[in-house]
């Protein structure tokens, strides 16, 4: 009510209305000069942050400082005290949000940003005089972030500056603000494209990482957030339309057993199985093929064991593989855009914390075919995050470089 009421005196002193004087506890800022400075003196620092300083308004913060005496009424002390406010708002937030998300192909999973609550933490700083403090509390509060500023800062006071890797630092910097602030609300599966890596974070810590396999450059995994639905195991693999065409009609056109010596059925309309033999194969082409090729399930299928399924509009999943010994490569990027996990199993079990019994049912001793599929629902709502950042961090939290693999 109090908020309400200081609102709408606000509001009537700026139409002139109101003549009652406001309470100077309602001046934050212009009641402590000094503070006025140390912020205008952090946004000149705005490089060093990670941060960009022609993407803050210090109009009036220089107005107030440099020409203090044009401030001479109530009106013009709430102009000046609401704008550096904002600004200083803006800054902070940034500090502890990033200064913009991620790129993302598709945002499928939205994320309100609550981690903190800065305009609280502003005004108890100025309280404390301490407002410089403040940076640090963001900057320190993640690992990664306080790993990367270290080397920011390193690398700008070199004599041998090195401009491509300070972008992808100031760039890493704010992603991981984002990425701290959204894990810091829930558990996440995190697949890093560049390093080709997936990790689970629950809180800072990293409960499960493991080694995946990616698109080539030619058909690149895309980024993404979304909210991984399901568990599916022994899923069937139905063949996308671009691989049958381009890859496996030249195949079946040299021998039709080609099908079959890959446990691959073609399925009419109706899904149901028909005599590939009858078909002319030599007239199919991508706009001519009213049919879907399935592999059958297990562990021979090119899915593997297990599947995870998340809405996204370029069909794609995360899966087990039956190519176990492509993980031992260092260039993991081989796919036609799905990603295959090394573990697939243990994030299986995360996510189906609360109905294991299925997924204990799997002998990964044994081949077996033709299993009937399992679909199970996740036991607590998991975004998934793909992203795109060139730095990341081992299992000991060194950070590492990794090559730009699709020129994003």
């Amino acid at each position: 009510m109090r908020c309400f009421l200081v609102a709408c005196l606000i509001l009537l002193q700026l139409m002139g209305i109101a003549q009652i004087p406001l309470k100077p506890a309602i001046f934050q800022w212009i009641e402590k000069s000094n503070n006025v400075k140390i912020l205008d003196s952090l946004i000149g620092q705005s490089y060093a942050l990670a941060l960009n300083p022609s993407d803050y308004n210090t109009v009036a913060i220089k107005k107030f400082i440099h020409k203090p005496q044009s401030i001479q009424n109530y009106k013009d002390s709430l102009i000046t005290e609401l704008s550096i406010q904002k600004t200083a708002t803006h800054f902070f937030n940034d500090l502890a949000y990033g200064n913009r998300p991620p790129s993302l192909d598709y945002r499928g999973a939205k994320f309100d940003l609550i981690a903190y609550n800065v305009p609280s933490l502003i005004k108890t700083y100025l309280q404390k005089n301490q407002l410089a403090q403040l940076v640090q509390v963001f900057n320190q509060n993640s690992i990664e972030v306080k790993k990367i500023m270290d080397s920011l800062h390193a690398l700008q006071k070199s004599s041998k500056k090195n401009q491509a890797t300070i972008n992808l630092l100031i760039k890493a910097a704010n992603d991981y603000r984002w990425l701290n602030a959204v894990r810091s609300q829930q558990r996440i599966v995190l697949v890093n494209i560049p390093s080709a890596q997936l990790k689970v974070y629950e809180g800072q810590a990293v409960t499960l990482q493991m080694k995946i396999i990616l698109g080539k450059a030619s058909t690149p995994t895309k980024t993404l957030s979304a909210y991984i639905n399901q568990v599916t195991i022994n899923p069937y693999w139905t063949v996308p339309k671009s691989i049958i065409v381009n890859e496996m009609i030249p195949k079946i056109q040299k021998d039709i057993q080609y099908l079959s010596n890959n446990r691959l059925s073609v399925l009419n309309e109706n899904y149901k199985a028909i005599d590939p033999r009858k078909i002319n194969w030599d007239s199919i082409d991508l706009e001519n093929f009213p049919y879907t090729i399935r592999q059958a399930t297990g562990c021979e299928n090119a899915l593997g064991i297990l599947k995870l399924e998340f809405d996204n509009p370029f069909s794609m999943y995360l899966h087990d593989t039956p190519e176990k010994q492509l993980f031992k490569n260092k260039n993991r990027f081989l796919s036609h855009g799905c990603m295959r996990m090394e573990n697939p199993v243990a994030i299986g079990r995360f996510l189906l914390a609360n109905n294991l019994k299925a997924i204990d049912t799997i002998d990964l001793t044994k081949c077996a075919l033709n299993l009937k599929p399992l679909f199970l629902p996740v036991t607590t709502k998991t975004p998934l995050i793909v992203w795109y950042s060139q730095v990341d961090f081992d299992s000991n939290n060194n950070l590492l470089f990794y090559k730009n693999i699709y020129n994003r």
